[in-house]
């Protein structure tokens, strides 16, 4: 279980800081060396199961060893862990970010996530490989707030993203924390129906809110 919540890791969005790779592509709002800003932030989704839990609950046959792991039987039968990150996922979860996410960032920022959040920082382990991530921080008011999320090509639409998903709910519900935000854009209707199904509502519309010029919508989840 998480330690109770103190507020000495939280975090302005503010001050995370990315490297821009390419600047043709920017989901996180920086151009060039920018600050995450609150209207910059973004959700970085690959994609979704299509039929994820109705009920915004822990994976079936789950539980939770004194090591904080999360353990589960994937619908195939092969051996899931939702297991926090480590410096040495890096090469892993850089190769699903310029695959699922089409974008290059430095090692810093995974480094800097995993700081200001350790519980926020999820991996699925598939037999001792990275297959998906889940990767949040507590702002500054004391939300989460979801940054980065994908599933390796290869293994999509068998529940993986439904795992990590169920395994950080519960984590912020241990942790205390009474709101979940993320961004998504309004053309995603399949992110959109994934989300909805773990409680979360459209808060606003962000007009223009992605480079390209597409409007998003906040999303948020009330505990």
């Amino acid at each position: 279980m998480g330690r109770p919540f103190d507020g000495s890791d939280r975090i302005d969005p503010k001050d995370l800081v990315i490297e821009r790779g390419r600047p043709d592509l920017d989901p996180l709002g920086c151009e060039g060396r920018q600050r995450l800003g609150p209207r910059e932030g973004r959700v970085l989704s690959g994609q979704f199961d299509e039929r994820p839990h109705v009920r915004p609950t822990v994976a079936p046959r789950m539980s939770l060893p004194t090591t904080g792991i999360l353990k589960s039987n994937g619908p195939f039968g092969r051996a899931v862990r939702i297991r926090p990150f480590v410096p040495n996922d890096i090469p892993s979860v850089a190769s699903i970010v310029r695959e699922a996410l089409r974008e290059n960032y430095p090692t810093s920022l995974y480094l800097d996530i995993h700081r200001w959040w350790r519980d926020g920082f999820l991996i699925a382990d598939l037999d001792g490989h990275p297959v998906g991530f889940l990767a949040a921080v507590i702002s500054s008011d004391g939300q989460a707030r979801i940054l980065m999320f994908a599933v390796s090509a290869g293994w999509r639409r068998r529940g993986f993203g439904r795992q990590i998903m169920d395994a950080f709910v519960q984590r912020c519900a241990m942790r205390g924390l009474r709101r979940i935000e993320l961004e998504v854009r309004i053309s995603n209707e399949e992110a959109i129906r994934f989300y909805k199904r773990y409680g979360f509502d459209v808060a606003a519309v962000l007009p223009k809110f992605y480079t390209d010029g597409e409007d998003g919508f906040k999303m948020v989840k009330h505990f």
